[in-house]
């Protein structure tokens, strides 16, 4: 594996999925830790208004992680995350 960075993650999840937000944040470290990641610190930021309509949705669950990975094995977490559909949207950025 190259070189490891540091990021941060933040997840929309969708509002419906709330009562099963610890089963959808299990499979977003399972995702990083499957990636050659480890995650340093999670944040649960609870329900929110979005800034607009998503998927015709207009609040969602916010969860922010921070951790480190290998740079090539990024995008193929990102790929994932896209696949998953209880995530409205991923921003993954180097710290």
């Amino acid at each position: 594996m190259g070189k490891t960075q540091s990021y941060s993650g933040l997840f929309i999840i969708v509002p419906e999925k709330q009562d099963t937000i610890d089963e959808i944040t299990g499979k977003i470290g399972s995702i990083v830790n499957e990636n050659s990641g480890n995650i340093v610190k999670e944040n649960m930021m609870g329900k929110k208004p979005l800034a607009y309509p998503i998927k015709k949705r207009t609040e969602g669950v916010y969860y922010e992680i921070q951790f480190t990975a290998p740079t090539e094995s990024v995008s193929g977490m990102m790929k994932e995350f896209r696949i998953n559909t209880d995530i409205l949207r991923t921003l993954i950025d180097k710290r």
